[in-house]
C-alpha cells in the first residue's frame, strides 16, 4: 500500500526535540542515535512514496526531474572546547525548566551532594524509580518520594511494610507532583533494598554502602574528557560490574544503565563534557581532592 505523502518538514516538527525529554540525561546521548536512525527510516520512506507518486503523474512519457530533498535536522551538538563557550551544554533538555536547571547546574556529577549512606540511598532509589519514565519527572516528585520513605533513612525505611506501600498507592492529590509514581514494585523495591543494606551492616559484609558503592570506581571519581554530550555513553564497564554485584546481593532496580545513571549523577563519574563549567568545575575540585581521582 502506497504511503500517503506528507511534508517531512511538518512531520519533523511535531518530532521536535522534546521527545528526548523523556530520556535522563545519562541515556540522552543514547536515545540521540535512536531517534536520528528512526528518523532517517521515515525519511527514506516518505523520499519513495514521493518519487512513486511523481512517476504515476508523468501519464505522458514526461521525464520529471528529481529534484534533491533537504529535510529539517535537529542541530548536532557541537564539539565542546575548553574556551569555556558551551557552558549550559544540557539547555538542548533541561530547555530553561528552573528546578531542573538548578539540579544540573548544583547537583549533578557532584559528589558532595552524596556524603552519607541515606543521601546514596535515595539516589539509588530515585534512579530506580526513574527506570522507563524522564528524570524531570522524579525530580519533581523528590519531595513526595522523601515524605513517603521518611528522608530515606535506611532503618526506617526498612521498617516499612506492605500497609505503607498500600497506602502510598491509594493516596489522591490534585498536585501529581505530590504523589510518588503508582508502581508496586518500584515502591517495594526501597523498602527490600533498604532491609538488604541493612541487613550487610549488620552482618559486616560492608561497612558502610558508601565505602561498598565507591569500591566500584577504586575509591576515586573518574573524570571523563568527552568532547560532547553525544560521545556521553549509557553504561561502562564499572556500571555493568556494580549492577551485577548488587543484583547478586539481591537489590532490586538495579540495571546497568540505571546504575551509571547514579554513578554520573552522585559524581564517581565526571561527564560533563570538557571545557564546559561543569568540567573546569569538577576539575579544580578533584585536584584538591584527598585521596585523588582518575583521568580519562
Amino acid at each position: 500500500m502506497r504511503l500517503p505523502f506528507v511534508s517531512i518538514a511538518a512531520f519533523r516538527q511535531s518530532c521536535s526535540v522534546n521527545v528526548l525529554l523523556t530520556r535522563r540525561p545519562t541515556a540522552l546521548c543514547h536515545q540521540v542515535g535512536k531517534v536520528a536512525s528512526k528518523r532517517s527510516s521515515f525519511a527514506s520512506k516518505m523520499s519513495s512514496a514521493g518519487n512513486e507518486e511523481r512517476r504515476t503523474a508523468a501519464t505522458r512519457g514526461k521525464h520529471i526531474r528529481k529534484k534533491p530533498r533537504h529535510y529539517a535536522t535537529s542541530p548536532e551538538p557541537s564539539v565542546i572546547t575548553r574556551d569555556n563557550s558551551c557552558d549550559d551544554w544540557f539547555h538542548h533538555f533541561v530547555q530553561n525548566d528552573p528546578l531542573y536547571l538548578d539540579y544540573m547546574t548544583k547537583e549533578w556529577g557532584n559528589d558532595e551532594h552524596y556524603q552519607s549512606d541515606n543521601q546514596l540511598f535515595e539516589k539509588l532509589s530515585l534512579e530506580g524509580a526513574q527506570a522507563g519514565l524522564s528524570w524531570r519527572t522524579i525530580l519533581y516528585k523528590r519531595g513526595a518520594y522523601r515524605r513517603a520513605f521518611q528522608n530515606f533513612d535506611i532503618d526506617k525505611v526498612a521498617s516499612m511494610t506492605n500497609s505503607d506501600i498500600d497506602k502510598l498507592l491509594s493516596t489522591q492529590s490534585e498536585n501529581s507532583n505530590e504523589l510518588v509514581v503508582r508502581h508496586r514494585g518500584k515502591l517495594e523495591s526501597v523498602i527490600h533494598n533498604a532491609k538488604i543494606i541493612q541487613s550487610l551492616k549488620t552482618d559486616g559484609t560492608i561497612s558502610s554502602l558508601k565505602e561498598y558503592l565507591w569500591s566500584f570506581v577504586n575509591h576515586k571519581p573518574i573524570l571523563n574528557s568527552w568532547k560532547s554530550f553525544k560521545d556521553i555513553p549509557s553504561k561502562s564497564a564499572e556500571s555493568e560490574e556494580m549492577s551485577k554485584q548488587l543484583k547478586k546481593l539481591g537489590f532490586k532496580f538495579v540495571g546497568p544503565t540505571t546504575m551509571y545513571a547514579f554513578l554520573q549523577s552522585c559524581g564517581f563519574v565526571i561527564d560533563h563534557p570538557v571545557g564546559s563549567r561543569g568540567w573546569l568545575d569538577a576539575e579544580k575540585r578533584l585536584k584538591t581532592r584527598e585521596g585523588g581521582y582518575q583521568r580519562r
